[in-house]
């Protein structure tokens, strides 16, 4: 559950260590908004997630499209998450705001996933999440790398929370054309290359990382830490 400091800063204990830790190496400057954009992810992966009638799950995301993507004001009063976006936000996230939903959205068709759907999930939802995170730095004319490093990151994720073996598989072998990525220097930018890291050696050998993130994963992350 979402709470609120008395400052306003929205917290959340329940993320995933992954962010977590990514967030300890994010300058101060920017690590409340890459907290929100992590907390955005979950919010939406739980919708997702959450199963039972995909109408009900589309309208939902629907919710977040108006709020963050249209900007309607009527909506969102009250909602920290919500309230700490519209203060904080750089300008013009809408676009990434909406790719992020939308690879959501992708996921909660009653279809099985083709590779194309896998790759549409991939860019819009690795490609969205990468670029909000990188929203408001100095990574100018740097978008196709962080693009390509959030589908990398984004099939990662799937394949180590499906239940579908064979889809992991899949998700993982789609994630090596984008293996060759890397992500652009800049100390703001560093939670997102020690993202890839952590993950590149399992997209290398199409290792299913059952279990999502583990200990070898923050192994990798220390390492790629020290390196800068």
């Amino acid at each position: 559950m979402v709470k609120t400091f008395e400052n306003g800063a929205v917290v959340n204990a329940g993320l995933p260590p992954l962010p977590r830790l990514l967030l300890a190496y994010a300058p101060a400057v920017a690590r409340e908004w890459q907290r929100l954009c992590w907390l955005l992810d979950q919010r939406l992966a739980a919708i997702a997630q959450r199963g039972g009638d995909p109408t009900i799950a589309a309208i939902r995301l629907a919710w977040w499209d108006a709020v963050l993507v249209e900007r309607d004001a009527a909506k969102g009063g009250g909602e920290p998450l919500v309230e700490q976006w519209r203060t904080i936000a750089p300008a013009d996230v809408e676009t990434l705001a909406e790719r992020l939903i939308d690879g959501w959205r992708a996921l909660i068709a009653p279809e099985a996933m083709s590779d194309d759907d896998l790759t549409v999930y991939a860019g819009a939802r690795g490609g969205g999440l990468f670029g909000l995170l990188a929203a408001g730095t100095t990574a100018s004319g740097q978008g196709e790398a962080i693009d390509a490093a959030g589908r990398a990151w984004a099939l990662w994720d799937l394949a180590a929370h499906a239940r579908d073996e064979a889809l992991a598989r899949r998700a993982l072998l789609l994630a090596r054309e984008a293996a060759g990525a890397s992500v652009p220097r800049g100390r703001e930018l560093k939670p997102l290359r020690l993202a890839r890291a952590a993950v590149g050696p399992d997209i290398a050998a199409a290792r299913v990382p059952e279990g999502g993130f583990s200990a070898r994963h923050y192994g990798r992350l220390l390492l790629a830490a020290l390196r800068g």
